[in-house]
C-alpha cells in the first residue's frame, strides 16, 4: 500500500509543480505529457515510472482486500492503467510542433487507453466506500470531461482536473485500506447491493 501512495503522489505532484513553475508550457491547454519531452524529461518520465507501478500496487490491494464483483473489475481496470503508464515512461508523446514518431503514436494511444479505463476503476472502487465518495469522485470526472468536450484550448486543464481525481482517490481510498479489514470492506459491499464476500469455511475435525 505505501507503493501506491508514494508513486501516485510522486507523479502527481511532480505534474503540479511543473505546471506551476515551468514557463515552457501551458498547462492549460498542454497535456501533461509534453513535460516528459522538455527540460524535465528525466523527473516526468520518472513519474510516469513509479506511477505505474503505484497503480499496480493499489489494483493488487484493491482486488485483496474484497471479492465483490465490480472490485474485481476496478482492480483489473487499475492494474492495465498502471501498466499503460510504465508503457509510456518510455514511449515519450511527440515533439510539439515535430513530425509525428511511433513513440509518439504508441504514448497517445496509451493515453486512450489510460483515460478510460482510470476513471472507471474510481467510480467502481469509489462505490464500494458510500454514496458521498462515488458522488464526488463522479463530479470531478464530469467536470474534467465536460472542460475536454467543450474543444475551447481547456485540454491541459481537462486533463489535470481528471488526474487529480484519479490520484486523489487512489491516496484516500490506498490510506483507507491499509486500516480496513477485509470483514469490513465485505459489509460495505453487501450495504451497495453487490454480493457479498464468501464466508469463510468451516471445518470439522474428527476424534
Amino acid at each position: 500500500m505505501p507503493l501506491a501512495i508514494l508513486g501516485v503522489s510522486y507523479f502527481g505532484l511532480t505534474i503540479l509543480l511543473l505546471s506551476l513553475l515551468d514557463p515552457d508550457y501551458n498547462p492549460i491547454s498542454q497535456a501533461a505529457s509534453d513535460y516528459g519531452v522538455g527540460r524535465f524529461a528525466i523527473e516526468v518520465n520518472l513519474g510516469f515510472l513509479v506511477g505505474g507501478l503505484g497503480l499496480i500496487a493499489f489494483a493488487w490491494a484493491v482486488g485483496r482486500k474484497g471479492t465483490p464483483r465490480s472490485s474485481k473489475a476496478g482492480s483489473m481496470l487499475f492494474f492495465i492503467a498502471g501498466l499503460v503508464l510504465i508503457m509510456d515512461s518510455y514511449f515519450t508523446t511527440n515533439i510539439e510542433g515535430g513530425p509525428a514518431t511511433m513513440h509518439g503514436t504508441i504514448h497517445g494511444f496509451g493515453g486512450l487507453i489510460f483515460f478510460v479505463s482510470a476513471p472507471i476503476g474510481v467510480l467502481l472502487v469509489s462505490r464500494k466506500f458510500g454514496r458521498e465518495r462515488l458522488l464526488m469522485a463522479a463530479a470531478g470526472l464530469i467536470i474534467g470531461f465536460a472542460l475536454l468536450a467543450v474543444n475551447a484550448g481547456l485540454s491541459g486543464l481537462a486533463e489535470r482536473v481528471i488526474l487529480l481525481v484519479i490520484f486523489t482517490s487512489i491516496i484516500v481510498t490506498a490510506s483507507g485500506l491499509a486500516g480496513f479489514p477485509r470483514s469490513r470492506f465485505c459489509e460495505s459491499a453487501a450495504q451497495h447491493d453487490t454480493p457479498p464476500c464468501p464466508l469463510p469455511e468451516k471445518h470439522t475435525f474428527r476424534v
